[in-house]
């Protein structure tokens, strides 16, 4: 099935090689996409450790830098994960913008409304440390209790929380990360 593949135990190829075989490269490259949507700075810079080209581009030439600002988390990491591994700012999509032509004007509606106080989660104390609800922390206390030792259940909890922790400090469409990203953009060397 893939022959020039590395195998771990002989019988899963690696990410790397799969990420890079026509059959599945375009899989692979909507999960950079849809990392840099969400604004995952971690997960993008994992899938661009993947081989995945930070250029590619959905049939409407949206690539992941355009993906990252058009979404609802512009994020700075995000965008520099992304210059960083090679992505150019001046492509430009099947409308002839690029991620800078989309940072400015979504810079400019944020700045249009009247500025609104940052809401933070419920889910956070004043040290922005993640608190559960009573019918979660049960769920959680008990899921410890259950996996004793086991290092594949331990390591997924502690993965959950990483996760859970990152959605409730999320904020979206902040204005002060798409200022820093025009201002990234725009200094940024054009050509990849």
């Amino acid at each position: 099935m893939f022959p020039h593949s590395r195998r771990y135990n002989g019988l899963m190829p690696d990410f790397r090689d799969m990420a890079r075989d026509p059959k599945h490269q375009r899989g692979f490259e909507k999960l950079l996409y849809l990392a840099a949507k969400r604004g995952d700075a971690d997960l993008v810079a994992e899938r661009l450790g993947w081989g995945i080209d930070p250029n590619c581009a959905s049939k409407a030439g949206t690539t992941p830098l355009m993906a990252n600002i058009r979404g609802f988390c512009p994020n700075v990491a995000t965008v520099q994960a992304l210059l960083a591994a090679g992505a150019d700012p001046a492509c430009t999509d099947g409308a002839g913008l690029s991620a800078l032509d989309y940072a400015r004007r979504k810079l400019l509606k944020l700045q249009s409304r009247p500025p609104r106080p940052v809401e933070k989660s419920p889910n956070l104390d004043e040290n922005d440390q993640l608190v559960l609800p009573p019918d979660e922390q049960a769920e959680m206390d008990e899921m410890r209790g259950e996996i004793g030792h086991d290092a594949d259940a331990v390591e997924y909890l502690r993965m959950w929380w990483k996760e859970r922790l990152r959605a409730a400090r999320k904020v979206f469409n902040d204005p002060e990360q798409v200022e820093r990203v025009v201002e990234i953009l725009e200094r940024a060397p054009r050509g990849g």
